[in-house]
C-alpha cells in the first residue's frame, strides 16, 4: 500500500523500521505490524492489525492508545473497509488506506478515495455543545414554538459565549433559523432530522473500565445495554452501558478503575465518559434515542442494525 501513498504524494515518501517500545502493551506490540512513514519533515507510524478480525471499536481505541503513548500520528493500513467503517473512520478523523487506494489521511492534509486526485468533500461536523442544542431543540421541538438563546444557554448549562458559538455553527449549516425580538435572540429548528444527520456524531467521548458497576454517580444505561433491554438483544459487560458525563467522570473513585488489558483479562464494567450531560436530553433512565443510534449506527451487527431501525422509523429518518 507503499504504493499508493506514492501515487498521491509522490515518490518523496519514505519508510523505515520501527519497533514498539516494551511501554506498549503486548496486545498492541503482537497484535500489529508497523513502519515509519517520512514524508518531508513529517513522520507518522503505519500499522496493520495482524489478524483480520479486528474490530472497528477496539482498533480506534488501540489507535488512540498508541498516538497518546508515541506522541506521534497513526495511519492504519487496512485489507477490508466497509463503507460503514470508512465514514466511522473519518468521523472520528482516523488516518487510513485500504486496499482498495481509499486514503484519509487529515494530518497531511489528504481524503483521497479510490485513487481519485479530486479532493472529496467531507460534512461538516458539529461541535459537542452544537449538537446538544440541535438536540434539546429536536426534542423541545413543538409545532413553531421557538426559544430564545438566554433560555437555550440556562437550559443546558452552557456559558452564554459557548451557546453563541454552539448557535452560530448551527445557523452557519442552515439547521436552525434565528430573530432578534427585542433584546432576545429567538431559535428554532428549521432543518428536519434527516438533513441534519450527517452533521452529527456519537456522543462518546471516551472509555473507562471498572471492576464493577458504577455507585453513587449519576448515569443513563446506553449502548447495547439500553437496546438489549427494549428488544431481544443480549449485551455483555463488555459491550458498555453507563453513559456518564466529563464532570461526573472525574468524581469516580480511582481505585476503580482498571485498564483494557485487565477487563479483556478478567472481565468488569465500561463507563462511557459523553461529550455531553446525557441527562440534559431525557428524563428517562436511558440515553436518548438519537444519541443511542448515534453510538451503535455503525455497527456491523446485523441485529443491532435491526434493533436500530425500530428508532430510525419513530424519528422519521431514512435508511442508510
Amino acid at each position: 500500500m507503499l504504493e499508493t501513498i506514492r501515487n498521491i504524494f509522490g515518490n518523496s515518501i519514505t519508510e523505515g523500521r520501527f519497533q514498539f517500545p516494551k511501554s506498549i502493551p503486548n496486545f498492541i506490540r503482537y497484535g500489529y505490524s508497523v513502519r515509519r512513514l517520512f514524508f518531508g519533515e513529517k513522520s507518522s507510524l503505519l500499522i496493520s492489525p495482524k489478524n483480520d478480525d479486528w474490530n472497528l471499536a477496539t482498533l480506534k481505541k488501540q489507535i488512540g492508545l498508541i498516538e497518546e503513548m508515541l506522541h506521534e500520528p497513526v495511519i492504519v493500513q487496512l485489507e477490508r473497509l466497509s463503507s460503514l467503517q470508512r465514514t466511522n473512520l473519518i468521523e472520528s478523523r482516523i488516518a487510513f488506506v485500504s486496499a482498495k487506494g481509499q486514503i484519509f489521511i487529515p494530518f497531511w492534509g489528504c481524503y483521497f478515495e479510490e485513487k481519485i486526485l479530486n479532493p472529496q468533500k467531507i460534512p461538516a461536523l458539529l461541535s459537542a455543545n452544537a449538537q446538544l442544542v440541535f438536540l434539546y431543540l429536536y426534542y423541545n421541538k413543538n409545532g413553531d414554538k421557538t426559544l430564545t438563546q438566554t433560555q437555550i444557554s440556562k437550559a443546558l448549562y452552557l456559558p452564554k459565549a459557548t451557546c453563541a458559538r454552539a448557535v452560530q455553527q448551527l445557523r452557519d449549516l442552515d439547521l436552525i433559523s434565528s430573530a432578534s425580538e427585542g433584546t432576545a435572540n429567538l431559535i428554532a429548528l428549521k432543518s428536519d432530522l434527516n438533513s441534519a444527520f450527517h452533521h452529527l456524531t456519537s456522543p462518546v467521548h471516551k472509555l473507562l473500565y471498572v471492576k464493577s458497576p458504577p455507585k453513587n454517580i449519576s448515569f443513563k444505561i446506553s449502548g447495547l445495554k439500553a437496546l438489549s433491554e427494549r428488544s431481544d438483544l443480549v449485551s455483555l459487560s463488555s459491550d458498555g452501558g453507563y453513559a456518564v458525563s466529563r464532570e461526573t467522570a472525574i468524581t469516580l473513585d480511582k481505585n476503580l478503575l482498571i485498564d483494557e488489558q485487565t477487563f479483556r483479562d478478567f472481565g468488569g464494567e465500561i463507563i462511557e465518559v459523553w461529550k455531553y450531560d446525557p441527562f440534559l436530553l431525557t428524563e428517562s433512565e436511558y440515553a436518548d434515542d438519537i444519541s443511542l443510534l448515534l453510538e451503535l449506527n455503525n455497527s456491523d451487527d446485523e441485529r443491532v442494525q435491526s434493533e436500530l431501525d425500530v428508532i430510525r422509523q419513530k424519528h422519521g429518518l431514512k435508511g442508510e
